[in-house]
Formats: structure tokens, C-alpha cells, sequence
């Protein structure tokens, strides 16, 4: 027994290491059933890539976060054309980021012609089978051509914040929702600004103070409060019912899910 053991130690010391990400890049996961696209998670974040997974895109952080590639579960959709579906409700900004949709072999058969030009992965399928799709359009820098009428939206994409139906425009320090531009104070924009790139965590009433207001400040913290009230006023948001801004009761706020 003890020379059994001496022999694992052995094997151990002798076996390589896993192999560190010196570098990664971020992919998007969308899927109505999540439970499905663990192993190709797995083999993903094995192969150095940071994978974010989401039941919805529209009701989630996901559309405030910057990704490299986007990949879209719509097999299990019953609309003539799923891919045309997503894409029409996909602000210009994500429009421009390489995507990947996985369709049910079914898709492919009908008459009509289902993501014409784009990026197509019958699902299910064995995860390499996925890596391998995601290397290839990572590697051949598959951005879709923004036509005449979106050029102006991705002029600056990378400066830009999407939040379900709100947009920030980092470069001009604007905010639009739907379309519409908000009109906000500095203060206003500030506030907003430092709650969606907190991407959905905690901001406490002092780090907004702190960040905004500065440490010299030495007014109380309920500043903080009147100046959300005034933000949430603007976006027609509720305290009572978010959906924007969230209340974290005795801590701060957040954004609302």
C-alpha cells in the first residue's frame, strides 16, 4: 500500500499543470434552457474564454456588458425566422458584434432562407464542434456590415452603455431611451453612468459619494437619495417597482434586475 501511494505522489508530480489564461476574451451566452449549454460552457472557459450565460438578453445585465462574440440559443423558437426575430430587436451597438445563433436542423429544411449570411450552428451539437465555430469567426473578424441607416448608431460603439432600453453615449454624455434622448444633469448622468458599469453589483451610498461628490465633501450621504429620486423621475422609474434602478435597503442601489 504504501508503494501504491509512493507511485500516485509520483504521477501527480508528473502530471502537467492546467494551463493559465495569460489572456481572455468574453463571450455572451443566451439560452431559454441554460441546463443545455454547461459542457460547451465548460469547453469554452477551458479554452481561455470568459463565459457570461443568460436565460433572456432583454430582461438581464446582459445588454450592458461588452462582449467579443455573442451566441444565441433560438432552436427552440417556433417563429418562421428566429434570427431575423432577434436581430430586429438588437440595438446597432450589439448588431455589430460577431454572433452566433444555434438553430435546430428543422430551421434549415423550410422554404424560406433563415440567417442569410449569418452565423448558423445546428444545436445540439459536441462542444469542440462549437469552439471550433467560435475560433474561426473570432479569428476572421466576422463583424457585420452596418447599412446606411445604423452607420451614425455604431459611430463610437465602444463608447457606448446598453441597459434594456437605455443607451449611454459616453463620448457626448448623453442618455437616450428607446430613441428618445433624457435630458439629465451632470449629477443625474454620473449616478446612472457609475450604476451600469457596475454591471448589477452593490454601489453604496459612500462610493457614490465618493466617486461623484468627491472625499472632500462633507455633506451627509442622503444626497445620494435625492439626486436617484430625481434620475428615477426622469427615466419614469418606481422605487416601489424598478426597472431601472433598485433600492438595496440600509446599503445603496443597484441595477434592478
Amino acid at each position: 500500500m504504501q508503494k501504491q501511494a509512493q507511485e500516485m505522489t509520483l504521477l501527480e508530480m508528473q502530471a502537467p499543470m492546467p494551463e493559465v489564461c495569460e489572456m481572455t476574451r468574453r463571450i455572451i451566452m443566451v439560452s431559454p434552457f441554460p441546463g443545455r449549454m454547461h459542457e460547451m460552457m465548460r469547453t469554452l472557459m477551458e479554452a481561455c474564454f470568459d463565459v457570461l450565460v443568460f436565460h433572456r438578453w432583454e430582461h438581464s445585465e446582459a445588454g450592458a456588458m461588452q462582449a467579443d462574440l455573442l451566441i444565441f440559443d433560438v432552436s427552440g423558437s417556433q417563429d418562421e425566422d428566429p434570427v431575423g426575430a432577434f436581430r430586429e430587436n438588437m440595438h446597432p451597438v450589439h448588431a455589430a458584434i460577431p454572433t452566433l445563433f444555434l438553430v435546430d436542423e428543422r430551421m434549415l429544411c423550410g422554404e424560406g432562407s433563415i440567417g442569410a449570411h449569418e452565423e448558423l450552428l445546428v444545436w445540439p451539437a459536441r462542444p469542440q464542434e462549437g469552439l471550433h465555430h467560435v475560433r474561426r469567426i473570432l479569428r476572421t473578424g466576422a463583424f457585420r456590415t452596418p447599412d446606411a441607416e445604423s452607420a451614425a448608431d455604431l459611430d463610437g460603439v465602444r463608447d457606448q452603455l446598453i441597459f434594456k432600453d437605455l443607451r449611454i453615449d459616453r463620448r457626448r454624455m448623453t442618455v437616450y431611451r428607446g430613441g428618445a434622448r433624457i435630458d439629465l444633469t451632470k449629477t443625474e448622468y454620473e449616478l446612472l453612468l457609475q450604476l451600469i458599469e457596475g454591471q448589477g453589483t452593490v454601489q453604496t451610498r459612500e462610493d457614490m459619494l465618493n466617486r461623484i461628490w468627491g472625499t472632500q465633501y462633507f455633506g451627509g450621504s442622503n444626497v445620494v437619495d435625492v439626486h436617484v429620486k430625481s434620475l428615477r423621475k426622469k427615466l419614469g422609474d418606481s422605487a416601489g417597482q424598478p426597472l431601472y434602478v433598485a433600492t438595496v435597503r440600509g446599503v445603496g442601489y443597484r441595477l434592478a434586475d
